[in-house]
């Protein structure tokens, strides 16, 4: 049957499309999936890109203080306006000025003054300037209600001077403040572990929890990976993600078990070149390896698994192309942002300061 362009046969025989359906909005050939590329390219790039990325960071936790800091903000930023990309092709309406300042005050709240405390070092010894920054840094913990109000407020008012007819101003509000929240508070709990740290113990304190949180989440995600493409059958949240699966899921707890104990020996006996670095085992009893392992493991899945909802609503594979193979930053931090308040409160028991 020959059809005039522009035209469909469906219309023509009298049977309505329904609004909203994919015929109506672009052909079926614009929705053909793109070729994937071939497996060990795809590991090459991830490979490649995981060297490159993972060094600045690793040097970030060890310096601590103002340099951590810069690289939480950074990292922080990056996050945030991916989180916001992907909330505005959901149709929100997001006030993202109002959110990064929302979320570079949290930051700065909780660990941010802290982190910057340590780098000033005693106010003893500082001058006049650095003693006034210090003082202005132990008052702003006083200014964490006043924070709080704000969150509820600033969004509010920014959206009354959008002038366009939209219905979508609550869940630009919503987006706005939450997201602020759940990228800044959650990645903010590396901060606060590596606070932990003790002058006479480097791995054993601050260092050693931050390394134990990003090691055992690369671990658990990177065995997932790659056994769930060898060995995954059986899915595990399919209306999700349904690339994940039970196998993977697996085989991500066993290798975070195994990082969670390497953790809690001391390697230095066995490897020498470990004590010039000052490694220390992290205090955490044998008894209590299994239960922090799974409780990693859980909190990863479910961090991956929360962040491909959001880019599910927003019909999106990856937050960005930042990182080839990878995606963008939101996509590389989606598990720690989970992993990193389990560890941080389950550390803080053991050490009894939760």
């Amino acid at each position: 049957m020959l059809v005039a362009p522009g035209r469909s046969p469906v219309k023509k025989a009298g049977v309505k499309t329904p609004r909203g359906s994919l015929s109506s909005v672009a052909p079926v050939s614009s929705f053909a999936p793109a070729p994937t590329p071939p497996q060990g390219r795809v590991v090459l790039v991830r490979t490649l890109t995981a060297f490159l990325a993972a060094p600045p960071v690793l040097l970030a936790v060890w310096a601590g203080g103002a340099w951590f800091l810069l690289a939480l903000a950074i990292i922080v930023g990056a996050a945030l306006r991916e989180f916001y990309g992907l909330a505005r092709r959901t149709g929100a309406i997001v006030v993202a000025p109002v959110g990064f300042f929302l979320a570079g005050s949290l930051l700065l709240l909780s660990p941010g003054a802290e982190l910057l405390l340590v780098s000033l070092g005693d106010i003893a010894d500082a001058g006049a300037f650095r003693s006034s920054v210090i003082e202005i840094l132990n008052s702003s913990a006083g200014k964490r209600e006043l924070f709080l109000t704000l969150t509820v407020v600033a969004p509010l008012v920014a959206l009354l001077f959008h002038r366009e007819e939209s219905r979508d101003r609550l869940t630009g509000w919503a987006v706005t403040v939450l997201g602020a929240w759940y990228v800044t508070w959650l990645l903010g709990r590396v901060g606060a572990l590596r606070l932990l740290d003790a002058p006479s113990e480097a791995f054993a304190g601050g260092r050693g929890w931050v390394f134990l949180v990003l090691g055992a989440t690369w671990a658990c995600d990177t065995s997932a990976y790659f056994v769930g493409s060898r060995f995954g059958r059986t899915k595990l949240m399919p209306w999700i993600s349904p690339g994940k699966t039970w196998e993977g899921a697996t085989g991500g707890l066993l290798l975070t078990l195994a990082i969670v104990w390497l953790a809690s020996v001391d390697l230095a006996e066995y490897v020498p070149g470990l004590t010039a670095i000052g490694w220390r085992p992290l205090p955490i009893p044998m008894i209590h390896v299994v239960p922090m392992a799974i409780g990693i493991a859980i909190a990863a899945v479910l961090g991956d698994l929360a962040q491909s909802m959001v880019k599910r609503d927003a019909g999106a594979k990856d937050a960005s192309g930042f990182f080839p193979g990878h995606g963008g930053m939101f996509d590389r931090i989606d598990s720690v942002l989970f992993t990193a308040p389990f560890v941080y409160y389950y550390a803080g028991a053991l050490l009894g300061t939760a």
